[in-house]
């Protein structure tokens, strides 16, 4: 959860998110009346359209539903290629603040440590002190 708001509290990952969604949207509405005006018979409502482009910006494309037409191949392709460079960005961002986050456990946990061993070297110069006086 600290990670998913860390992620959230990001201005880049938001625009980013936020413009992906956005050219889903767009594009799977788009396609629906490209597709019908060129007689496809695949996407012929925005359900239709919105699951088609789901599907294409995450690259898994099921493939049970396409563009059959020149101008809904076109959009199709502006969605392929724009979204998937998008969502690989998503997950190179989420990687990073990983990445991030794993390093700032390891430096507090450096530091903890510095910390017990410097007591214990004060522990040590006190018991010397205290020995050598006497």
């Amino acid at each position: 959860m600290k990670l998913v708001r860390e992620l959230l509290k990001q201005k880049r990952f938001q625009l980013v998110l936020t413009g992906l969604a956005a050219l889903a949207v767009v594009l799977g509405v788009l396609i629906v009346p490209v597709e019908q005006a060129g007689g496809g018979k695949l996407i012929r409502s925005v359900d239709d359209g919105l699951w088609w482009a789901v599907t294409t910006v995450t690259g898994v494309g099921y493939g049970d539903v396409y563009p059959m037409t020149g101008g809904g191949r076109v959009v199709g392709a502006i969605l392929e290629i724009v979204g998937v460079l998008t969502f690989g960005l998503l997950v190179a961002m989420i990687a990073i603040a990983m990445r991030r986050q794993q390093e700032r456990w390891y430096w507090k946990r450096l530091f903890e440590r510095l910390e017990q061993i410097e007591e214990r070297i004060k522990r040590i110069e006190k018991h010397l002190v205290w020995r050598s006086a006497q």
